[in-house]
């Protein structure tokens, strides 16, 4: 039996005056082939948010002139994943404590840091190699408001792509020096939401 799949790229400037018109393709294409794609209408909105800031995380960081967005539909998930040659991916870590470039040095790999935290949630990303990392939320005990507002970064941005997928990863790529970060959106709960 053949398993169901189907790709639509995009390929863009890092330039965050025309993101917009980026993710209002990508939306307006799941939306219009939808009956075909079968994307649960529920999960539309937590689409629309990942990929407005993984770009505009992109646009920010990246330091390259594009981009290339990629849609991969399956009959239970869509992956998304962005692709630039620019910039390996940067983090300050463990409350500024210590920063993580890619490809990590070998005592960095298999190790859990916190990114960023908010009130209810910790974004921490696993070393999984040299060249990947997972981010991961985990509860947290509620914080007071103040510390919140102090606490704000660019790293909210991961945590608000992290809370709407399912799966958050980078790769990065040493021979070519390709960047991919990939969300993966399961279907599986969602399936009678289309309506």
């Amino acid at each position: 039996m053949k398993k169901y799949s189907h790709k639509k790229s995009y390929i863009f400037h890092n330039k965050a005056e025309g993101l917009a018109s980026v993710v209002r393709k990508c939306v307006e294409y799941i939306k219009e082939q939808n009956e075909f794609l079968g994307v649960p209408v529920a999960i539309h909105s937590k689409i629309q948010w990942a990929i407005t800031e993984l770009l505009i995380n992109g646009a920010k960081h990246s330091g390259s002139a594009k981009s290339r967005l990629n849609l991969k539909f399956s009959e239970s998930d869509l992956t998304i994943e962005k692709e630039d040659f620019g910039n390996s991916l940067e983090l300050i870590v463990d409350a500024g404590e210590s920063k993580l470039t890619w490809p990590l040095l070998e005592n960095l790999v298999n190790q859990h840091f916190e990114v960023y935290r908010n009130g209810m949630d910790s974004l921490r990303v696993f070393t999984a190699s040299e060249n990947s990392a997972i981010f991961i939320l985990e509860e947290v005990e509620d914080e007071e408001m103040p510390l919140l507002l102090v606490n704000t970064s660019d790293h909210f941005g991961l945590m608000i792509i992290a809370k709407s997928s399912e799966h958050f990863t980078y790769m990065y790529e040493k021979k070519s020096g390709k960047n991919i970060f990939s969300i993966r959106f399961d279907y599986k709960g969602n399936l009678n939401k289309n309506l």
